[in-house]
């Protein structure tokens, strides 16, 4: 459905915000430092399970995409159309993130 498309888009950083906060609070930790950290390694974790997911073929796609530094949007397409289910994706990274936070120090 295209005309969610932006809805989508403004609330993926709300829904890291969220699953940070609450993993934080479920720890008992508050620092809005290493909030932002965990918030910025947790989206650099599930870019990267997202782009492990992409058959070889798709990988050389998407680096020509980025070396032309096509959009947003183009590359948001690219994924959508790549046929890998990045919604459980990030859901599994998200777990094995609140995982490893939870049961380490402060730190992920």
């Amino acid at each position: 459905m295209p005309e969610n498309k932006p809805m989508e888009q403004i609330t993926k950083g709300k829904v890291i915000n969220t699953f940070v906060s609450k993993m934080m609070a479920d720890k008992g930790v508050e620092d809005a430092a290493l909030k932002e950290q965990l918030e910025s390694k947790l989206e650099e974790q599930i870019e990267q399970a997202m782009i492990r997911m992409l058959p070889d073929e798709k990988l050389v796609e998407l680096e020509g995409m980025l070396d032309r530094e096509a959009s947003d949007e183009e590359i948001e397409q690219f994924f959508d159309g790549s046929g890998v289910n990045f919604e459980q994706v990030a859901q599994q990274t998200m777990a094995a993130f609140r995982s490893a936070f939870l049961g380490s120090g402060a730190e992920a």
